[in-house]
């Protein structure tokens, strides 16, 4: 067809010298990225046949099932899972510049050798040095790569010690939060696209706390952390497909971004949820400045009455007050249809 790239395979010299890397190695892992996407195929098959852990960024998420016994989750925030990564003798990086909003941390450091494959020649060694670095798109790369791996798998690594070393951190981390998260996760359809915000429910939980079985179904922006991102994307999902349900979970502070975007969806006749979790405002500026001394000023937020609010702009607001009741609440706004406002107050809860 005129006009259509053909895809990049890489150069055949360091595919050669990353398969003769990967097939020896005793700990490789693979980190992949916004970049891996559309290789979910042959990342998955990659790590199958080398029995690899498979750790994302928020953007990658689901590139692996993260139900598979091979997944480690989105949790490259958390030095448990970090640590994992670092460990490898190995590590093979997919569509990622490894970039400091991903990691929490100012960059990943690597103690075995590292291959990484990127689209782009001014990200591959980003962050990370390449000792292969491959210049290509990911799933043709990946597919190439595959032919020159082992036809058998090891015996399946034992990941529980990892799995739990990461999931304790992230519990000691934001308890509360990380509580909460799970009942909201455990509320919603395996298929839900969950357009997240820059809130503390997300980035400090939910990312880490839902499991996703396929890529394009966290809606975030990790690099730009943007107050009031979550409803318009949430908006985009419900109008681009209407197969899977849309839901949105953010913060009060960052849904007074963007509220007029409830009129949006209600115009469009769009069916979408959202969950508003209440934390009284910016309670990450706060605790930032209490940390520094600083009495808190601009970020104790006066509230409205969510649920009234959002019936005023045509939508459906239901307000909960008691934990055993947030589950039930989200699943009969899923699936009553139209414009749900969920508010949960976290105070109440």
């Amino acid at each position: 067809l005129v006009g259509v790239v053909a895809r990049r395979e890489g150069d055949p010299v360091a595919l050669a010298e990353a398969g003769r890397l990967l097939s020896a190695a005793e700990r490789p892992v693979i980190v992949a990225g916004g970049g891996a996407v559309d290789a979910v195929h042959q990342v998955t098959a990659i790590a199958e046949r080398l029995g690899a852990p498979v750790l994302t960024t928020l953007n990658g998420k689901g590139v692996l099932d993260e139900g598979h016994p091979l997944s480690l989750g989105s949790n490259l925030r958390l030095a448990a899972a970090r640590a994992v990564a670092e460990a490898a003798d190995v590590l093979l990086v997919v569509g990622s510049k490894l970039g400091e909003a991903e990691l929490w941390a100012p960059r990943l450091e690597a103690r075995g050798a590292v291959i990484r494959i990127d689209i782009s020649p001014a990200q591959r060694d980003k962050n990370l040095t390449a000792t292969v670095g491959i210049t290509g798109d990911a799933a043709a790369v990946t597919d190439a790569l595959l032919p020159l791996l082992p036809d058998t798998a090891p015996t399946p690594r034992d990941l529980s010690a990892e799995r739990a070393a990461i999931e304790d951190e992230s519990r000691a981390t934001a308890p509360e939060t990380v509580a909460l998260a799970e009942v909201i996760a455990a509320a919603l359809p395996d298929d839900a696209i969950v357009a997240g915000d820059s809130s503390q429910i997300v980035y400090m939980a939910l990312g880490s706390v839902l499991r996703q079985e396929h890529p394009h179904s966290l809606l975030y922006t990790p690099t730009y952390a943007t107050l009031g991102y979550g409803l318009p994307a949430a908006i985009g999902a419900a109008v681009a497909q209407t197969e899977r349900p849309v839901v949105t979970v953010i913060g009060d502070g960052a849904l007074m971004f963007c509220v007029n975007e409830l009129v949006t969806a209600v115009e469009q006749r769009l069916d979408l949820t959202v969950v508003c979790v209440d934390n009284g405002g910016y309670a990450e500026i706060r605790q930032n400045e209490v940390d520094r001394g600083m009495a808190p000023i601009g970020v104790d937020l006066v509230q409205p009455d969510w649920a009234a609010l959002a019936t005023a702009f045509g939508a459906t607001g239901r307000r909960v007050e008691r934990r055993d009741d947030i589950a039930p609440s989200i699943r009969a706004a899923i699936a009553a249809g139209g414009v749900q406002l969920v508010h949960l107050p976290q105070h109440a809860l």
